[in-house]
């Protein structure tokens, strides 16, 4: 199974469904992990239902109000553990769930950033207790993503010197996301509606997607376009968008 590991303080939570939308589309049996402070997943779940649960939605595993591995773990036993998933996306904004020695075990590793300052600090926070000098084979490697950019003064090296020197090396890569209207209300909509609908995204939240599923989860180009396809094909048809 393809471990990949959202690290930082904003919001991922449509971002995640989108790609498990696109991966599952691709036949992979997808499992989204929210273990953050926020569970901002419950947000885009037909029903809320607080407290430690797995249930499937848009043909996506998604386990909430976790904390740690333990509790995964258990939460997993009815569906044969790791083993019944391809992909395994992990949010998370703190470090019980995982740091340190059990880094290395992910696949992928993405940062995730924006120039709010509590998040910035929250972030550099979390960088520190990650305790990265304890993974074996270090510098670890991680994806910077940056959400929302918009245009300022600040340059976006600003966010990397406000965190603690670690044995941290930056893919060349870096997934932005323009601030848009249009994305903030596809958000909105798949909220109050109970399901991720593609449709209206923007162009450049489109290309940056498809990217991710390239450099993270070894698609070619093509795969990536097709997955983007039959995923808009489903929410044409109704299959993957109507409430459950």
């Amino acid at each position: 199974m393809k471990k990949v590991v959202f690290f930082g303080a904003p919001d991922k939570s449509h971002l995640l469904l989108v790609l498990g939308k696109l991966l599952t589309a691709l036949e992979r049996k997808v499992l989204i992990v929210d273990s953050t402070f926020a569970q901002s997943m419950q947000g885009y779940l037909p029903q809320l239902e607080f407290g430690c649960s797995l249930r499937e939605f848009e043909g996506i595993d998604v386990a909430t109000g976790l904390i740690t591995s333990a509790q995964l773990e258990r939460s997993l036993l009815e569906a044969e553990g790791e083993a019944a998933y391809d992909v395994m996306l992990l949010d998370t904004d703190h470090t019980e769930f995982v740091k340190g020695r059990e880094l290395p075990g992910y696949d992928k590793r993405v940062w995730c950033s924006n120039f709010n300052r509590m998040g910035m600090q929250t972030n550099a926070n979390l960088m520190q207790r990650l305790c990265l000098h304890e993974a074996e084979g270090q510098p670890l490697t991680f994806y910077k993503l940056n959400a929302p950019t918009l245009p300022t003064a600040i340059p976006e090296s600003y966010i990397d010197s406000v965190l603690p020197q670690q044995a941290v090396r930056w893919e060349d890569t870096v997934f932005r996301f323009p601030l848009d209207e249009r994305d903030m209300s596809v958000e909105l909509d798949n909220q109050h509606h109970g399901r991720i609908d593609i449709r209206r995204l923007s162009g450049a939240y489109r290309r940056t997607v498809l990217d991710m599923l390239q450099q993270l989860f070894d698609c070619d180009s093509k795969a990536a376009r097709r997955g983007w396809a039959r995923s808009r094909k489903a929410c044409v048809s109704g299959n993957f968008c109507e409430r459950r």
